[in-house]
């Protein structure tokens, strides 16, 4: 409930150590596209549920992986409630995502939700070649080219070119349901959290029905207005109240082919 705010917050927040393994296999060779992200990249996020302090989110670019001939991002979240709130409820969220280094698009997403009696593990494999989405327990669901997972969007979103009153419409894929997810880009505001003071854009994903960033209420991203687009603060209304997300520290990757982004 609560904390599951936080994981879709982060795109975000919400696989176990499961991913498939690729020792041995020969390395593919491939073409990135620009991206501002890249391997190495590391945010640590406070997350706050309206005056508490509930706990901790991570989110990394841990290197590449080979996945089914195709090279990889391999991008995963984590979100932890720290000890007194799991007193009361207790997360353990885990998210991966493989985002093609080519098309930017998802190959495979994974996640393993545990707060507090709820549990649930979705594992996808995205074929785009067959516009299919395949589940782990066989079923099989269209999709449409170029669709993103809940993780992915987000990194796709801050490879955007992001200009105040534009709207994006981004293919996504959740919960068996592929739609299209509009992105707004409101204009900018100053943000302050305990990694620093940005000039940001306000960035609002809107769902029509169900689907990504499934809640009740209101999420507003705050992108860091430079050339790296950092994920600063993550404001999401639920009917229990609100949880704010706020970047602590922060370690830059490499990109494999900078996007050349700079600040409007």
């Amino acid at each position: 409930m609560v904390v599951r705010g936080l994981s879709l917050a982060l795109g975000m927040m919400a696989i176990s150590g499961a991913a498939p393994s690729f020792a041995g296999e020969e390395p593919v060779s491939y073409q990135a596209a620009p991206s501002v992200y890249g391997p190495g990249e590391r945010m640590v996020f406070s997350i706050g549920y309206g005056p508490i302090n509930a706990g901790e989110g991570i989110l990394e670019v841990l290197g590449l992986v080979e996945y089914k001939g195709r090279t990889c991002y391999h991008i995963q979240s984590k979100a932890n409630s720290n000890r007194f709130f799991s007193s009361i409820y207790k997360v353990r969220d885990k998210v991966t995502s493989y985002i093609d280094v080519e098309t930017l698009y998802s190959r495979y997403f994974h996640k393993r939700l545990r707060e507090g009696d709820y549990k649930k593990t979705v594992e996808v494999d995205f074929d785009h070649l067959e516009e299919e989405a395949r589940y782990a327990n066989g079923e099989v669901y269209p999709i449409s080219a170029g669709v993103q997972d809940v993780l992915s969007a987000f990194f796709f979103v801050r490879n955007l070119e992001l200009i105040e009153g534009r709207v994006y419409e981004v293919p996504a894929h959740s919960s068996r349901r592929t739609y299209d997810l509009k992105v707004i880009i409101h204009g900018k505001e100053k943000v302050e959290v305990e990694a620093g003071t940005w000039n940001c854009f306000v960035v609002e994903p809107v769902i029509e029905g169900e689907g990504l960033f499934k809640h009740e209420g209101k999420m507003t991203l705050y992108i860091s207005d430079d050339a790296n687009r950092i994920p600063v603060l993550i404001k999401t209304k639920v009917p229990v109240g609100s949880i704010n997300v706020e970047l602590k520290s922060y370690r830059l990757g490499t990109p494999l082919v900078s996007a050349g982004n700079e600040s409007e």
